[in-house]
């Protein structure tokens, strides 16, 4: 108990929100591509690809067996179907772009303070700001105002970017980085 008081007391001295640096932003906007957000948003994708007969089974209160998802997924399908995409005139993909859009404003709020120091190699940088550029825009910019409608494949851009500038800092340290299957 002792140890999270004093955790709390550092904190509450930290002069960064949403943490600062290279490898310290790096990591927090990668734990947002494992969140429950991103759970749903890969749930719904899916969900959409079935036909419109599996899409109302799923969203059945006596789903079949084959259809039944567990952690609440069906009946958050069925909200979001009924509540939220009515929002966006019944457009399917712009309700997903929502989602999308408001799981970026969370995970690139830790890009604002990403940096790179010197005598990190020009590939880094350039991806850092690639990655900084695309994903606060996602969130923060166009994104947010309406002027650009996203989907799984940018999610996957940011992931990508992210992956590749994490290995190459490894090789950076001299290290044989390798991402594994799993």
């Amino acid at each position: 108990m002792l140890k999270n008081i004093g955790e709390k007391k550092e904190k509450k001295m930290s002069k960064s929100e949403f943490g600062k640096g290279l490898v310290v932003c790096l990591a927090k906007f990668y734990a947002h591509f494992e969140n429950s957000a991103m759970e749903k948003i890969w749930f719904y994708h899916h969900c959409l690809k079935e036909t419109r007969k599996d899409q109302e089974r799923i969203m059945s209160d006596d789903s079949p067996e084959h259809l039944k998802y567990g952690r609440n997924f069906n009946q958050s399908f069925k909200f979001w179907m009924k509540e939220i995409v009515p929002i966006h005139s019944g457009n399917t993909e712009e309700a997903l772009s929502g989602e999308i859009i408001l799981w970026a404003n969370g995970a690139t709020d830790h890009l604002y303070e990403i940096e790179t120091p010197e005598g990190m190699s020009s590939d880094i940088r350039k991806i850092i700001e690639e990655l900084k550029d695309k994903g606060l825009d996602m969130g923060h910019g166009k994104g947010l105002m309406g002027q650009k409608m996203y989907t799984l494949k940018d999610v996957e851009e940011l992931q990508g970017l992210a992956e590749k500038a994490l290995l190459l800092i490894d090789e950076k340290l001299g290290l044989k980085p390798d991402w594994g299957e799993y």
